[in-house]
Order: C-alpha cells, then sequence, then structure tokens
C-alpha cells in the first residue's frame, strides 16, 4: 500500500497500518475517556483581595463550563458557607466572605436570586453571619438570608437508624446549591471539605441526635454525612483553601497560607484532588470509603481530569492533619472498655485558657461534660465525636492520644500496619491524576 507523504509517494506495510489503526484507535478512546472524566479545577489565589479572589474564582467556574452551566436566569440559587459559629474570618474557622461574595457575583450575572444559608451549632444563622463579617457583602449585593428551620424526611437506602434522615427544606428546594466548605482538619472526621461541610443542611440539633446515634462509630457517622450531601446534591462546589486550617481543626487549630481555590461538581472527586494535593491519603477520609462503598461521586484519581494549575505547585508535603484516631472500632465491645484510655485519642481540657462557659457541655451528646468550677469529662460516657473540641469558642479542647497511638505514632512500621488510622501521609496513594492547563 502507497500514501502520500510531503508532497511524496511512500509505501507502508500492512502490519504499519494495522499499528497505526491500533494507536489511532488508542487515542480515540483516550479523547473519550478524557470527556468522561469528572473536572477539578485548582487555581492560585494569594490573598483575599476583592479583585483576586473574584478573579481566581471566575477562572475555575470557567474551567468547568461557565457559571452559565450552572445557574440559569430566575432560578433559586443556595449557596451554603460553612458557618460553624461566628468567628472573624481571619480565624480561618469559616468561609472567608470574599469567596462568598465572588461566587454571589457569578450568580447575579447570570441572573440568579442568590440565598445564603447554614445552621450554626451553638448560635442563629444572622448572628454567625454578623459575627463572620458577612454583613456588608449581604447588604451590598442584597443576599437573602435563609435560616435551616423546616425540614423533610429523606429515604437514604440504608437499613436500621440510618434509613432516613431530616434534612432542611431550602437546599432541597433550592433550584441548584453552591457548596462552599472551608479547609480544614477535623478530630473526628481527619477533614472538612465538600462531603462533611453539607452536615450543616441538617437543621439545628438534629446534627447532634446524629453524633449520638453512632456514637464511636465513625464509619456510620461517615455514612449519614455522605447521604446528606447525596441528597442536597450540589451542582457546584468551591473550596475556600486560601488560608486553611490545619492540626487542632476545626475550630482552634494551626493557620496555613495555601493560597488555592479548588472547584468541582463532584464532591467526593474535589476532596480526592485536596487529598493528594496535601500529601494525603484520601482512604483517611471516611467519608471517602463509605462513598465508594455505596457506588457515589468519583474517587478513584485516574479518573479525574485535573485543571488549571498543576498539582505540583501547590503540593504540601508536611500538612499537619488532626490528631484524632480510634483503633477500637474493630476490637470486641467488651475489651473496649478496658482499652480505651490506652488506644483512642480524645478531648483534653486546656485549663489554662478554658473560662468555664458550659458550651461544650451544651453540645455533648451524651451528656459526659459537666462545669461546676472546673470542666470534667466522663470518659466512660465519652463517645469522642469531638463536638467539645469543634466548638469550643476559646479553643481550650484538645485532642490527647492514647499511650498506644503515641507509640504508633513514633514507630513507623507499626503505624502502617493500620491502614484505617487516620495519620497523614501513609497508605497506599494513587497519582494517576490527568492534569490539564
Amino acid at each position: 500500500m502507497t500514501r502520500k507523504r510531503g508532497g511524496a509517494t511512500i509505501s507502508i506495510t500492512a502490519a504499519a497500518l494495522a499499528r497505526e489503526r491500533e494507536a489511532s484507535g488508542r487515542d480515540e478512546i483516550c479523547a473519550r475517556d478524557r470527556a468522561m472524566k469528572t473536572v477539578v479545577v485548582i487555581e492560585k489565589c494569594s490573598s483575599y483581595e476583592r479583585g483576586e479572589v473574584l478573579a481566581a474564582v471566575r477562572r475555575c467556574v470557567d474551567e468547568l463550563g461557565g457559571i452559565e452551566k450552572f445557574v440559569r436566569p430566575g432560578q433559586r440559587v443556595l449557596l451554603k458557607p460553612n458557618l460553624l459559629t461566628g468567628a472573624s474570618p481571619e480565624r480561618a474557622v469559616v468561609t472567608h466572605p470574599e469567596i462568598v461574595r465572588a461566587v454571589a457575583v457569578l450568580a447575579k450575572e447570570a441572573g440568579a436570586e442568590v440565598f445564603l444559608g447554614d445552621s450554626p451549632c451553638i448560635s442563629t444563622l444572622r448572628n454567625a453571619l454578623s459575627d463572620s463579617s458577612y454583613d456588608p457583602v449581604i447588604e451590598e449585593l442584597g443576599l437573602r438570608v435563609q435560616p435551616f428551620e423546616d425540614v423533610r424526611s429523606v429515604a437514604t437506602g440504608a437499613q436500621d437508624w440510618q434509613k432516613s434522615i431530616e434534612i432542611a427544606t431550602a437546599p432541597l428546594e433550592a433550584d441548584a446549591v453552591i457548596n462552599l466548605p472551608k479547609l480544614k482538619t477535623h478530630a473526628q472526621m481527619y477533614m472538612t471539605l465538600a462531603v462533611k461541610n453539607l452536615f450543616g443542611c441538617v437543621a439545628g440539633k438534629r446534627k447532634i441526635e446524629w453524633h449520638f446515634k453512632a456514637e464511636r462509630h465513625y464509619e456510620h457517622f461517615a455514612r449519614v454525612l455522605v447521604e446528606v450531601a447525596k441528597a442536597v446534591s450540589p451542582a457546584l462546589t468551591i473550596v475556600d483553601g486560601v488560608l486553611a486550617m490545619e492540626g487542632n481543626g476545626p475550630n482552634a487549630g494551626t493557620l496555613r497560607q495555601l493560597g488555592v481555590i479548588v472547584a468541582g461538581t463532584d464532591c467526593v472527586a474535589v476532596d480526592a484532588v485536596i487529598c493528594e494535593m496535601l500529601s494525603l491519603n484520601p482512604d483517611m477520609l471516611y467519608t471517602h470509603r463509605v462513598a465508594r462503598e455505596i457506588g457515589w461521586g468519583v474517587g478513584e484519581l485516574r479518573e479525574i481530569e485535573l485543571r488549571g494549575v498543576p498539582l505540583e505547585e501547590v503540593r504540601v508535603k508536611d500538612w499537619q492533619p488532626a490528631r484524632a484516631v480510634d483503633v477500637l472500632m474493630r476490637i470486641p465491645g467488651f475489651l473496649r472498655r478496658w482499652l480505651r484510655r490506652l488506644f483512642t485519642s480524645r478531648p483534653k481540657i486546656n485549663r489554662n485558657i478554658c473560662e468555664v462557659c458550659g458550651v461544650c457541655g451544651s453540645v455533648c451528646p451524651v451528656k459526659a461534660i459537666t462545669a461546676d468550677k472546673k470542666l470534667r469529662i466522663n470518659y466512660d460516657k465519652c463517645i469522642c465525636c469531638f463536638c467539645c473540641q469543634e466548638i469550643c469558642p476559646y479553643g481550650a479542647i484538645g485532642v490527647k492520644d492514647g499511650l498506644f497511638v503515641r507509640l504508633l505514632r513514633k514507630r513507623t512500621g507499626l503505624r502502617d500496619a493500620f491502614t484505617n488510622i487516620p495519620l497523614a501521609g501513609h497508605g497506599k496513594r494513587s497519582h494517576g491524576v490527568d492534569e490539564k492547563r
């Protein structure tokens, strides 16, 4: 067989033609796979300067197809930031108001009616917004504040006590939900990212009830988180990672300037990419493992196309994780009480900081905390949900490792043997992420 190339006629063998066709077929398959892959975008953003934030958020959304892909004129769009409690944005406890403003600007440009909603644990939404410096943004853009009060029962398909969950009606009835998490560590769930942030759609004290029902079974609690995220099904997730929190998160950790905004349409994929960026094993997220078990979301890095800046430009190799672990989950119940203090991390009060305000006791699902002249934790009752640590307004509750856990942290061989223990940088990680600028 002959073929013209550059004006000349060349001969080509049947075998060479077959190889060429085979390569062409592979290229077509790769192109088709790329078109089908979930896209996650990472963009740099060095500060919360208004213009820089808006430009970075716009780049993220444009890489995903533009705001018009997610929002249409006249639609009711709910923005769901992380408003754990009212806190100054400089503390990195809440989603920064400039991130929220940038997303609201894009949604309003598309002709949407924009609402702002969440369910803080210990204060009203209005108070949390004011304490977190959201008022100027709300007034400037005419955003409507939507407290999460009315609820609807949503069937999960799970068994027993997880078979239905009451979720606020506002996110369920919105035409589109845009999920706006803060990149932080979390003492119980390891990290609070895209999936975990949507637990705020469970209204009020119902969140505490789920901690009580799950007790020490972190996988069970993670199933609740995944089912809530699945029911809310946000159209878009944009993670505030400009100023993040590591260590004793999600309320009293150490500030870490990461200078990134991460966006995608799949919560599980967004969480996986952030873990990869932080040099963490995504499977250390309880929610990640549960999502894979029930077949929800894209959790495998090889199935994700990464756009924006190259991953290596923003990779963090020394991220400090939350310290909470529980290696007793697979130990028979009759041994747990005896071994609990030896094996399990637990909340610890820093009496030099504690003001004995009693807020921690008010959110404890099992009433294990009492406050008189001193704060006391009954560790026989404590289920290590870390609600107290999460909500303490003074950062006076940290995490104390059990003796065996401390040994695990010092001895790499032992540590790697317990693959279910959330320790940073261990376990197998897949680096098969497609990157595209």
